[in-house]
């Protein structure tokens, strides 16, 4: 018999008492066993310990279900455990059915012989443990490719900051000189009131709007994209910030909940007006997206003192599509949902957690929920992209359109 090879375990299936003693006399060296004496039983034992389990074996013919129905079963809740059907040789072509259909990792024929069997078992748990490890090497490669990818769009953010109020700044003063000296410019060179005031305080209203919705976009952008050091660091109680992130919303009593385990250290360092900013635009976002008879849950966790806080913010409202999960956080993608707005505040959220070295990430939960997952250090770790590259978008604001009418 050989050693241990694997920490994953093998499930097998079958009611003959008989069957399960011997296997797992036999291969308890091997692997750690789990056996079930129904298919119930197993289903039980799989939902419970799947990512323990990396071989799963089950007897074809048993009462109430047969091994072909509780192994597709099985693959539902997680496809990765390779599986075996154990059959007589009469069921052969059943076998080979299943696993040309890809349900099957491989069949085992009634009897089996102990040292065929395991070598077999031996050589599955080899490949899928050795798959396991690739999978988390992959995993842990593709963290660190999307830390870069977060540091270029940080750094390319800031370039377009920089280029926009270059070569817009004087345009739209321009343009708001203009607007504002029109009414008077307007009536002196008539020498009396426009005719058609209906027509001029419409237009002039609209012109109004859009030249906010410019400045505001423009301030929005250099907000979002400002790539700073963060230089002064706070010690910062998270529960208490995301508490009054909720206060400035106003959303406290309207559908919001926050879940907040108690017993856990939610102390990090950082920079709390950011992360205040942060967890408000997330919260309203949210709140947006759930519609009035929606919900907003606000989770936060904290695990380790390597694991840092994970914080998420989840609504129930329509449901993002997944081709535009990836986009959310880009400046001017334009949502099917939402075509009037830009994700400006959801950059700036991006950028925020960029500059205290974190992850933020779009998701879906198990209940078809939309789901911002935000993990943040205990402590900023990394350098900030380059300050030269922050863009002075300064503008004064422009009358809101309501303030401002031709002169009666």
């Amino acid at each position: 018999m050989e050693p241990t090879i694997s920490n994953y375990g093998i499930l097998y299936i079958d009611d003959e008492e008989k069957s399960l003693k011997y296997f797992e006399a036999i291969f308890s060296d091997l692997a750690p066993i789990y056996t079930a004496s129904s298919p119930n039983e197993g289903y039980d034992i799989f939902v419970e310990h799947h990512d323990k389990i990396g071989l799963v074996l089950s007897d074809k013919k048993m009462p109430n279900e047969s091994g072909i129905d509780l192994l597709r079963r099985i693959e539902a809740v997680d496809p990765g455990p390779f599986r075996f059907l154990v059959t007589a040789f009469t069921d052969l072509n059943v076998a080979v059915d299943c696993l040309n259909d890809g349900l099957l990792y491989s069949y085992l024929s009634k009897p089996w012989d102990p040292m065929d069997l395991e070598h077999r078992l031996a050589k599955a748990l080899r490949h899928y443990s050795a798959l396991q490890e690739r999978e988390a090497l992959l995993e842990e490669k593709s963290k660190m490719v999307q830390q870069l990818v977060m540091a270029d769009k940080a750094s390319s953010m800031g370039i377009l900051s920089r280029g926009l109020n270059h070569h817009l700044r004087n345009s739209l003063t321009v343009l708001r000189t203009f607007y504002d000296m029109l009414p008077y410019q307007l009536e002196d060179e008539l020498g009396r009131k426009p005719q058609d005031t209906e027509f001029w305080n419409d237009y002039y209203s609209e012109v109004g709007s859009q030249m906010e919705r410019m400045t505001n976009m423009l301030a929005s952008l250099a907000e979002g994209s400002e790539a700073r050091t963060i230089r002064d660091l706070e010690t910062i109680q998270f529960e208490e910030l995301v508490l009054m992130a909720i206060q400035m919303t106003d959303l406290a009593d309207d559908g919001v909940i926050f879940d907040c385990p108690d017993g856990h250290d939610f102390m990090i360092a950082g920079e709390s007006a950011g992360l205040t900013q942060m967890v408000r635009m997330l919260v309203q976002e949210a709140r947006q997206n759930a519609g009035s008879e929606g919900t907003v849950e606000i989770g936060l966790q904290a695990n380790s003192e390597e694991d840092g806080l994970v914080l998420e913010v989840i609504d129930n409202g329509p449901l993002v599509p997944e081709e535009e999960r990836k986009h959310l956080f880009d400046p001017f993608f334009v949502r099917s949902d939402k075509p009037e707005e830009l994700g400006l505040e959801l950059l700036a959220c991006y950028m925020t957690v960029y500059r205290h070295g974190g992850q933020i990430k779009s998701l879906k939960d198990s209940k078809d929920r939309n789901v911002i997952h935000v993990k943040l250090p205990r402590r900023p770790s990394q350098e900030a992209a380059d300050p030269e590259f922050v863009g002075d978008l300064s503008f004064s604001r422009v009358p809101r359109s309501s303030e401002t009418a031709l002169p009666s």
